[in-house]
């Protein structure tokens, strides 16, 4: 038995419910089998489909989660953007954990939060049906609250949140940022939703700076947002900030270096 690539071996091992180096290591002992239905989902592999969507699941920091068509594969680079949130959250007294994930996805960084900050309260917002029902799986029984709703009005009069308007401490996001011209590959391209990658506006600017928006209308005076954006974004985010409201606006860089998440604090007496 040979497997063509190290997704093959990922895609053997999570089918039998293993880690890959548990699975490596049965693989070198010899006489391993391979789990039924191995051939249809290698199929499915080779010809383009995530390896996610066909286990039906993702790791995100030192979780798994529940994850298929609709919904945004989460990345490496929004493991480190929910680091500094967490880190954040973990330095406010644990009456002030207060938290917001907008555009929640399937709900990776909301997730972390509830899990890795003690008493934390977090809210999760998405407005895609399909994103929806994963965000409500893998996260209400966390006890994480998940609203359905358009960004757009959080936080306004009569919207969703209004009652909680100017009492969040944080808000974290990874908003669709993609710049019109971005060059995908096919996994993602032909099956991640379109709606989840692309920013809008020739810079990919235009869904970042509602949910910048919705941000400063949630926060209290002294909150933090840390929001993931494109590289090319983080100076005009910067500028955006302060136009919005929030000051000590600076940017974060990822796990190769390049400039990642924006993190800014709302205006006004902490």
């Amino acid at each position: 038995m040979a497997l063509k690539s190290v997704d093959h071996e990922r895609l053997a091992a999570g089918l039998m419910g293993l880690a890959l180096g548990q699975f490596r290591a049965r693989y070198l002992a010899g006489g391993l089998v391979l789990p039924p239905g191995f051939d249809q989902a290698a199929r499915r592999l080779e010809g383009g489909e995530p390896l996610q969507y066909i286990l039906g699941r993702a790791p995100f920091r030192s979780l798994e989660l529940a994850i298929g068509p609709g919904a945004f594969i989460p990345r490496p680079e929004t493991e480190v953007v929910a680091g500094v949130a967490i880190d954040y959250l973990v330095g406010l007294p644990t009456e002030s954990r207060l938290a917001a994930d907008l555009g929640s996805g399937a709900g990776p960084i909301a997730a972390a939060l509830v899990t890795e900050v003690p008493g934390a309260r977090v809210w999760a917002v998405e407005r895609a049906w399909a994103a929806l029902g994963q965000a409500r799986a893998n996260l209400e029984p966390l006890g994480v609250t998940v609203v359905g709703a358009d960004v757009a009005r959080v936080g306004q009069a009569g919207g969703p949140l209004a009652d909680l308007a100017g009492r969040f401490s944080l808000v974290v996001t990874n908003p669709p940022y993609l710049l019109p011209d971005a060059v995908l590959e096919a996994t993602v391209a032909d099956y991640e939703p379109p709606a989840a990658l692309f920013g809008g506006g020739v810079d990919g600017l235009e869904t970042p700076l509602v949910f910048l928006a919705a941000a400063a209308r949630l926060l209290r005076p002294g909150g933090a947002v840390v929001m993931e954006h494109d590289p090319s974004q983080a100076g005009a985010l910067r500028e955006a900030a302060g136009q919005a409201g929030f000051v000590d606006a600076k940017t974060g860089v990822d796990l190769t270096g390049r400039d990642r998440f924006l993190q800014a604090i709302r205006a006004g007496d902490g």
